[in-house]
């Protein structure tokens, strides 16, 4: 076996060091020849070198042989060169001839298509060593991320937004390369050159916060958030939006998308109401009384008003001498509205006097309270000369067939007040008057303040008093009605009369301490007086009977309704004294009985008050258990005149089969 050089590139044969196999194939890959001198001189020093070129020759021979051999390889340059050429070419179209895959030691080091990726790795990455674009999309397998995808397409920005080389609709799922995949990027093709991040990308839709519209991905938009105060970078914090159109509440002028803006809208926030005529807190469309005047607006012709009026009766003249013996008419007039008695002026059993031919100021208002259900109202105006046997009629109508004035007044179109003459001397049919009269339509809902007036011990009292409409209206709609069953006597229902006393309200509480005050500061501070200035107070507002609005059945009034309407019968004006008088500290009773005014008048049912004034004395009763020692005294608050009018005088002729309750 030949000796082999420590490097492997030199063997020994006959004596001669000729080359290797191996060198002939590094030659072939560029390698320079060299001799086997320069071997030995590298590698055989050592001791175990010497000793092979001891045993190869002596020092004398191997230096002989060496020139020799040295003379020997120079003598053949050419022959060498040219031999390894040969070998390197073909070797060259040897490793060119073999395919990627055939040697590994050769893909280690090839690069077929000089994509910079070597056969190898494009072996192991699927794609095809010997192509530079494996997959023909424009982009060299080195730059593409998706070498061995989709084929057949070309990378542009409408197809390969971030030039990745991976086909956007169907390989690369994050198309901007932001680090947020296109299933949740809100921005799936914008800015390239970022990756999304807390600091740049707040709600991490892969927005970039400088472009994105609505940084916390919220539904609202930075611009909105500060107009409506929120923080755009929290989704916790949202703008209120009511009605869900994204204008927030503080900016939209219809919270709740009705079509009323919220300036006239009494509920901004309720899509189905935006009107609260009576504000009782029940939107229009849902309240079945939208006026609160007790009367459902299925019935109401007027559902948005308490439809009301005021007759004014501004002067009178006589033109006709009514009497045989002087030139006076005793004169009262008589109100009827749709066929029932609204009471008469001045109160009953009285008269005006006056002279024939001269114009007096009359000067009174009767309010007027009209039938929600009815439209169209007969309003009649009579005008009496009271005789000691049968009253005379006086004629104001223009009408030959009538005395009395006549006038349908439409409640629904009739808004504006009206001034009316009514004379009857346009009949010339005699006994003629003339009478100047007003009718003045309003909503008694919009009744701010309510005016009275009486006279006391020679002087008239004017006050101007607030009351709440809507406690009027409460009161209103409570029932009325008197309950006969089981009664025998007047007296038997007194417990149902003495329920409509009001003791403990405010409104009556603030009116009595009023009253007290004015008659104190006039100089009336004992009980009697104070009690006696309340009586004129109370006396002095219009008398009418129950029958106008309920016909034959009784209607006993709350306080606030008889003070509202400024008119009652003997129990409202006795309900109504006894309740400012108990709320200011006296003791007041209710009694229920029957009286006459004439040995020759039949017996009538009355209702009148009492009241307890220490040291007094005068007209009354003692009262029940346990105030069966304490002296009650006769109060008529139905009417009051000064002078005639006293607490403890009873202007009855009788009084019969009385009953007594006392109010607390």
């Amino acid at each position: 076996m030949p000796q082999i050089s420590d490097d492997g590139y030199w063997q020994l044969i006959d004596g001669a060091w000729v080359p290797t196999e191996m060198q002939n194939v590094a030659v072939a890959s560029g390698m320079e020849a060299y001799s086997p001198m320069d071997a030995l001189a590298v590698n055989d020093t050592t001791p175990t070198g010497m000793g092979l070129l001891q045993k190869v020759a002596n020092p004398v021979d191997l230096q002989h042989k060496e020139v020799e051999q040295k003379s020997a390889f120079q003598n053949k340059p050419v022959l060498i060169g040219v031999g390894a050429i040969v070998v390197i070419v073909a070797l060259i179209l040897l490793v060119s001839a073999l395919a990627p895959g055939t040697s590994s030691l050769l893909d280690e080091m090839r690069d077929s298509d000089g994509d910079g990726i070597t056969d190898e790795d494009e072996i192991l990455l699927g794609t095809d060593p010997e192509l530079r674009d494996t997959d023909n999309d424009g982009l060299d397998d080195d730059v593409d991320d998706c070498p061995d995808g989709e084929t057949n397409w070309e990378s542009t920005i409408i197809s390969d937004f971030d030039g990745d080389g991976c086909l956007d609709f169907t390989e690369d799922d994050d198309d901007d390369n932001d680090g947020v995949t296109d299933g949740i990027d809100q921005c799936d093709t914008s800015e390239l050159g970022w990756i999304s991040s807390q600091s740049d990308d707040n709600d991490a839709d892969g927005c970039h916060d400088d472009g994105d519209a609505d940084d916390d991905n919220d539904g609202w938009s930075d611009t909105k958030e500060a107009q409506c105060g929120t923080n755009h970078l929290s989704s916790l914090s949202q703008p209120a939006d009511y009605d869900g159109d994204m204008i927030c509440n503080i900016v939209d002028t219809d919270d709740d998308n009705d079509g009323v803006n919220d300036e006239n809208d009494v509920f901004p926030y309720d899509s189905t109401e935006w009107l609260d005529y009576d504000e009782d807190g029940i939107g229009d469309n849902y309240d079945l009384d939208d006026d609160n005047d007790a009367v459902l607006d299925i019935y109401d012709l007027n559902p948005t008003r308490d439809a009301a009026m005021y007759l004014n009766l501004t002067t009178f003249t006589t033109h006709t001498k009514m009497d045989y013996f002087d030139d006076y008419a005793e004169v009262y007039f008589c109100i009827y509205v749709n066929g029932l008695d609204h009471g008469c002026i001045p109160d009953q059993n009285s008269y005006l006097s006056l002279q024939t031919g001269t114009n007096y100021w009359i000067n009174t208002s009767i309010y007027i309270d009209l039938n929600e259900s009815v439209r169209e109202h007969n309003i009649q105006i009579s005008v009496w000369d009271s005789d000691a046997w049968d009253d005379d009629p006086i004629d104001i109508s223009s009408d030959p067939d009538w005395d009395t004035e006549v006038i349908i007044f439409d409640s629904v179109t009739s808004l504006s007040p009206l001034s009316i003459i009514a004379d009857g001397t346009q009949d010339s049919t005699g006994w003629d008057g003339e009478l100047l009269y007003s009718l003045a339509p309003f909503d008694s809902r919009g009744i701010a303040i309510n005016q009275y007036s009486w006279d006391f011990e020679g002087d008239w009292y004017y006050l101007d008093w607030m009351l709440d409409y809507t406690t009027y209206a409460q009161s209103k709609a409570l029932p009325h009605a008197i309950d006969w069953s089981g009664v025998d006597t007047l007296p038997d229902a007194i417990d149902q009369y003495a329920a409509f006393a009001v003791t403990d309200q405010q409104y009556i509480l603030d009116l009595a301490n009023e009253l007290r005050d004015m008659a104190v500061q006039e100089g009336y501070t004992s009980e009697l007086q104070i009690a006696s200035f309340i009586h004129a107070f109370v006396g002095d507002i219009q008398y009418q009977l129950d029958s106008i609005e309920h016909g034959s059945q009784e209607y006993p009034k709350y306080p606030i309704e008889m003070l509202w309407e400024q008119n009652g019968d003997c129990e409202d004006a006795a309900l109504l004294y006894i309740s400012l008088t108990e709320s200011i500290g006296f003791d007041s009773a209710l009694m229920l009985g029957s009286v006459k005014s004439s040995s020759d008048e039949d017996w009538g049912g009355h209702a009148w008050a009492v009241i307890y004034i220490p040291d007094h004395s005068g007209d009354g009763w003692y009262g029940d258990a346990p105030k069966s020692e304490i002296p009650f005294y006769f109060v008529e608050a139905t009417a009051h005149y000064d002078g005639n009018s006293e607490i403890g005088v009873n202007p009855w002729y009788d009084i019969t089969d009385y009953g007594f309750y006392d109010v607390e």
